[in-house]
């Protein structure tokens, strides 16, 4: 035994190699857009996903939910973006509890630029690094791994 037991499982070894890449690839891609565009990750991808749906807006459950983070990690986001003009919460006059995100011109334009710079940043740092085989690979992984929940499969089409 010795050696062979004491050493991590292949499939343990593959999730922190995962963990690992998807770090250092968030770390590089947010000092790219914050550089570039002056936004950090967290807040690209909330805009981007606000600027992206239907009418532009979204409830601050759907940014959430989409973006697999705490309601609470969207609330302080949407914080700062609203602070800086780039989106604005609406109420919705039919039930007042429920709050909208809502891109603003200025967040139209931000994400307008921002948009191709987190594209590159992708590139740049991950993609480019990846052969196209592996990439296909990639795309199927959530499916095999975390399969979305019933309802939400749709929605991620």
């Amino acid at each position: 035994m010795g050696e062979a037991s004491s050493e991590r499982p292949e499939g343990v070894r593959a999730w922190m190699g995962l963990c690992e890449v998807v770090d250092r690839v968030r770390v590089l891609i947010n000092r790219d857009l914050q550089a570039g565009v002056g936004l950090s990750l967290a807040e690209n991808l909330v805009l981007c996903q606000v600027a992206m749906a239907p009418g532009h807006r979204l409830r601050m459950v759907e940014i959430s939910e989409r973006l697999a983070v705490a309601k609470s990690a969207v609330t302080k986001t949407v914080d700062r973006l609203e602070e800086r003009g780039l989106l604005v919460r609406e109420r919705d006059p039919g039930d007042r509890r429920t709050v909208y995100a809502a891109v603003s011109p200025e967040g139209s334009e931000v994400f307008a630029t921002a948009r191709p710079a987190f594209v590159g940043a992708v590139e740049r740092h991950f993609a480019g690094q990846v052969e196209s085989a592996t990439l296909r690979q990639l795309l199927d992984l959530p499916a095999q791994v975390a399969p979305p929940a019933i309802g939400q499969e749709q929605e991620r089409r």
